[in-house]
């Protein structure tokens, strides 16, 4: 499995083509070997100069890239790779002291030699999740995107699902696979609507305390408000994309370098641009609603009051009706039975 997922990197960048059987690579690009980078190999000076161009475009964002990431993403990374070569003198073991020595690669920006440690690590170990994440890390810092997706989501499936390191995991996959550039690479069965849904509330739960999972449910929940998607999104309501603001504001709070900080508060800014106007307008309409149909019911209750007076009164009058009729059958009664009274005093 290794050599096949390392061969798409040992082509021609320009041409596709694969080293002849007597050597075993290309030539390096020789700004890719200045700064320790991942190696971009060319079959021949043609090729070179025709890929140049877009190569010099992608060195330069790279290199940019690079700053940004060294002033939060690499201390972190040295910190981590101090307490593990700590560990690795502590226990002793073979994979720990290597695992602690690729990382502290990973540290010093030594890209490419980084890449060949966990390269090497994965052919011994290839049932260790975080040999594959960290190759990833890797290949994402050099720029190689398209390379780096298929190692995150193999970490991804190798981690106990609803595991924390699962969720990183998942988040990064997401982050790549949701780039144009990785628009080629296969996706996983979970690249949908409903499911990315799903999947990115269980990360942000699991790893709310990382800016990368919540960029995830940000940038899941904002769907295409503002930018078109990898994946077939469906429309979304303003409460859906006023909590992508929400996420996209942990994520700045949580971002390591001040770039990611930056760009999480503006996508931020511009949900609640998007889904301000028109949860006030559903707000509007709901107090309008809500005052109509208060309106409505005092109407209601006072023709129902009406109705009731009107029917006491009804049943007050045949009450009324009725006692009077009463009090003049007793008087015809009592006439009557004086009458007769008289007839017999006659006699």
């Amino acid at each position: 499995m290794l050599g096949s997922m390392a061969e798409p990197s040992l082509l021609c960048v320009n041409c596709a083509q694969p080293p002849p059987p007597h050597r075993r690579t290309w030539g390096r690009c020789t700004v890719c070997i200045e700064r320790n980078l991942p190696s971009t190999y060319y079959c021949g000076e043609e090729c070179m100069n025709a890929h140049w161009p877009k190569h010099k475009v992608w060195h330069k964002a790279q290199k940019a890239w690079a700053e940004q990431t060294r002033e939060g993403g690499q201390q972190r990374t040295r910190s981590l790779a101090e307490a593990e070569a700590r560990r690795a003198e502590a226990t002793g073991g073979e994979y720990e002291k290597r695992f602690a020595a690729a990382l502290a690669l990973n540290a010093e920006g030594d890209y490419n030699a980084a890449a060949k440690a966990w390269r090497k690590l994965i052919k011994e170990w290839p049932e260790e999740p975080g040999l594959y994440r960290n190759l990833g890390i890797v290949l994402e810092r050099a720029g190689r995107d398209v390379e780096a997706a298929p190692m995150f989501l193999k970490a991804m499936e190798l981690w106990e699902d609803g595991s924390k390191d699962w969720a990183e995991a998942a988040a990064d996959v997401f982050d790549l696979l949701k780039c144009p550039d990785c628009s080629e690479v296969p996706k996983p069965e979970w690249w949908n609507d409903e499911a990315l849904k799903t999947l990115s509330a269980q990360v942000v739960a699991l790893a709310s305390d990382e800016a990368q999972p919540c960029a995830m449910r940000g940038r899941v929940l904002m769907g295409a408000a503002l930018h078109r998607t990898q994946w077939n999104a469906s429309p979304r309501t303003a409460a859906e994309i006023k909590q992508a603001a929400t996420c996209y504001r942990r994520a700045s709070e949580r971002a390591l370098t001040t770039k990611d900080k930056l760009r999480y508060e503006d996508l931020a800014r511009r949900c609640d641009a998007v889904a301000d106007p028109v949860l006030a307008e559903e707000a509007a309409e709901e107090a309008k609603a809500r005052a109509a149909a208060k309106t409505e019911e005092a109407e209601a209750l006072k023709v129902a009051e009406a109705k009731a007076t009107a029917a006491a009164d009804e049943l007050l009058a045949e009450e009324e009706k009725e006692k009077m009729q009463a009090v003049a059958s007793t008087k015809a009664g009592k006439a009557k039975q004086g009458k007769g009274k008289k007839g017999k005093d006659r006699r």
